[in-house]
């Protein structure tokens, strides 16, 4: 069955961990008869959380699609992760929506995870809610909850739900419109008609101050695309109490697959139209052990069906054709023949379209719709196997992970022999190692990964080595002088030949440049390359039998490493910057830890999120952040996130240096 962009519902919900997103879905997935039962997280029946590390932890870790067709429409719930660890599930999750809910829980409160999802929700374009959950607690407050909602995420927050009590008490909710005594009712209708395009509705609502059900149901689907509303409903997902007010809510005014905007990557309007040509994006992508690599996408025109061949950014002209179309519900896919614009389907045995790219049909021109960037990974672990048939079959098992992921990176570290995973976090890095097991039988070890780090000179010497060995029969002999000066910084190696009178013959002076560039990659002090150092040979003495180029290769090496150490050697570092986001009283303490305790400075800050936030740009050596994700958590209570990038080497203080050099400094032997 085909469905119109306008009868589809794509409702992706967020928040913080705990917050009840998952059993929300569960439980909207049984009323809209996706599910025969309603799912339990604590008894590993949700029809969200399918994978074991999902039911072991009872946590979401994976973005799920729940599709069904109810009250002939197309709905589609996306359950996202809680944890900001796992960026590109939810970030993935609010590309493909129409609609965000932001699910609070009245426990929790207002917390960094929600407000930064649904600050991103509002940067996307999508029309926005809030659902509050566990109201039955305690120490649940909902009018106190609702100020610190406009507080943290601004002033269009307004009730549509409120309930008869907070706490133990609380047995019922009301559609704030319905009650003429609430202080909200006038706030939410005059939320509403800010969006109102109508000159006569308006002149209408400027005279009488209401709304008939007939200009709601128009006008707030249209002010929830807009940005002037973000209604605040109220339900208790476990025990069901307000659950069909929500659900009776989504049916009535979430927006249509035709409402929102999409732009493509020059800022151009995407039109739902299913006669043009097929545009969509991948936003999601997962591994299935039947059926391998299965991509999610959101259509936005044209139309794709089950005998489609695709065309990527860097597939082949011809395309690859789809090995299956489905819709998800959960875990189970359900065959398609067809799916038009709005619709979010998966496809499988499409190995040249990975996330975040668009894709048309051979032929037609590629149009690309871009998805939210994604955040560069903070954690870095050294990954050995445990055996050899784990090293036979490791490199494979990354790769498929990260094609899944673009938060988690493989990389080869040559100046280290490394081979290192990086990734958002611990419990991130975690994740993928028992995925590692579980999926592919690969066991790792892991580890902090060496610092690459590099040495050059900060002032000019002199070297000198005589190579001399007699072992019967023809001996070996070489002997050199050269000096050793330092360059400019990233001006590298420059070997000169500066020998007059034939003291080393023409012909061997290669072997002696052969030498000092071995010696210099292999490092002086360490296993660090050196680098910016010039090297000149300007005087030696030769056998006539016994000296040959492995001679004056040894004594090249041997005269550079003399030099090199009388030239006041001296270790570089790896200096990385980074974005920092913190709660704003929390900002002061990173300030201190960053300058006092990692050898940093701070380079700019700048206040986000209506001031409560505050961006810290900072420098900082690599050696004092490769745990900062866990200091910064502790920090900030969990609430702070940054990113990370190499900008530069710089000079290791001398006391430093001394550190480091008795931790990993090498010791050369002249034989």
């Amino acid at each position: 069955m085909s469905f119109a962009a306008s009868s589809i519902r794509n409702i992706a919900f967020v928040g913080h961990p705990s917050a009840g997103k998952t059993t929300l879905v569960d439980a909207l997935a049984h009323l809209t008869g996706a599910s025969p039962r309603k799912g339990s997280v604590s008894d590993k029946t949700s029809i969200c959380d399918t994978e074991p590390e999902e039911q072991d932890k009872q946590h979401t870790l994976t973005m799920a699609v729940v599709s069904t067709a109810w009250h002939d429409e197309l709905w589609n719930f996306l359950d996202s992760p809680g944890y900001p660890d796992f960026y590109s599930e939810s970030s993935g999750a609010l590309f493909g929506a129409d609609l965000v809910v932001g699910v609070v829980s009245a426990g929790s409160g207002v917390t960094y995870t929600l407000r930064k999802k649904m600050e991103l929700a509002k940067a996307l374009g999508r029309g926005r809610a809030l659902i509050v959950t566990h109201l039955d607690d305690a120490n649940a407050d909902y009018d106190a909850l609702v100020d610190k909602l406009r507080a943290a995420l601004g002033e269009t927050c307004v009730p549509y739900h409120l309930p008869d009590a907070s706490g133990p008490s609380f047995s019922r909710v009301r559609r704030t419109i319905q009650d003429p005594e609430s202080p909200w009712r006038q706030k939410l209708m005059d939320e509403v008609m800010d969006s109102c395009e109508d000159e006569a509705w308006l002149a209408e609502y400027l005279e009488k101050q209401e709304i008939t059900d007939a200009q709601l149901k128009k006008l707030l689907p249209h002010a929830l695309c807009q940005g002037t509303v973000v209604p605040i409903l109220v339900c208790n997902p476990n025990t069901g109490l307000g659950l069909p007010e929500v659900l009776e809510f989504l049916e009535h005014y979430a927006p249509g697959a035709d409402e929102i905007v999409f732009r493509n990557k020059q800022g151009e309007q995407v039109k739902p139209d299913p006669a043009a040509a097929l545009v969509a994006t991948v936003f999601n992508v997962k591994s299935d052990p039947h059926v391998g690599r299965v991509c999610l996408a959101r259509i936005f025109s044209g139309q794709i069906t089950s005998s489609s061949a695709l065309v990527g950014p860097k597939s082949p002209d011809k395309g690859e054709k789809v090995g299956g179309l489905f819709r998800l519900v959960g875990k189970r896919r359900e065959p398609i023949e067809s799916a038009g614009p709005g619709e979010i389907v998966g496809f499988s045995k499409v190995e040249q379209i990975g996330f975040g790219q668009s894709f048309t049909t051979p032929g037609t021109k590629l149009v690309e719709v871009p998805m939210v960037e994604q955040p560069g990974p903070t954690v870095t672990l050294a990954v050995l196997p445990k055996s050899r048939a784990d090293e036979q079959k490791i490199g494979e098992a990354l790769h498929k992970l990260e094609a899944e992921d673009p938060t988690f990176r493989i990389q080869h570290v040559a100046a280290t022999h490394e081979m290192v995973m990086h990734g958002m976090s611990d419990l991130h890095l975690q994740i993928m190692e028992v995925r590692l097991k579980r999926r592919f039988g690969v066991e790792i070890s892991t580890s902090l990964p060496k610092i690459a780090y590099k040495e050059t000179v900060s002032r000019s010497s002199e070297g000198h080595h005589r190579h001399k060995k007699q072992s019967g029969g023809r001996g070996q002999f070489g002997e050199c002088f050269l000096r050793v000066k330092p360059r400019a910084e990233g001006s590298g190696f420059e070997f000169t030949d500066a020998v007059v009178g034939g003291s080393i013959p023409r012909n061997l002076i290669p072997a002696v440049e052969k030498g000092v560039r071995e010696s210099i990659a292999q490092g002086v002090l360490t296993h660090g390359e050196v680098v910016d150092v010039e090297v000149e040979v300007y005087e030696g003495k030769f056998h006539e039998v016994d000296s040959d180029e492995a001679s004056f290769k040894i004594a090249g090496s041997r005269a550079f490493r003399d030099g090199f150490m009388k030239a006041n050697p001296v270790l570089l570092e790896p200096v990385m910057e980074l974005e920092i986001h913190v709660p704003t009283h929390s900002a002061g303490h990173i300030f201190s830890d960053i300058t006092s305790h990692r050898r940093g400075h701070v380079l700019d800050q700048l206040a986000e999120g209506d001031g409560h936030v505050t961006m810290i740009k900072a420098q900082a050596p690599l050696s004092t952040v490769m745990t900062y994700h866990r200091d910064l958590k502790s920090q900030t209570a969990g609430e702070g996130s940054y990113s990370m990038r190499f900008v530069h080497y710089a000079q290791v203080p001398m006391n430093e240096q001394q550190k480091v050099l008795q931790a990993i400094g090498r010791k050369h032997e002249d034989d």
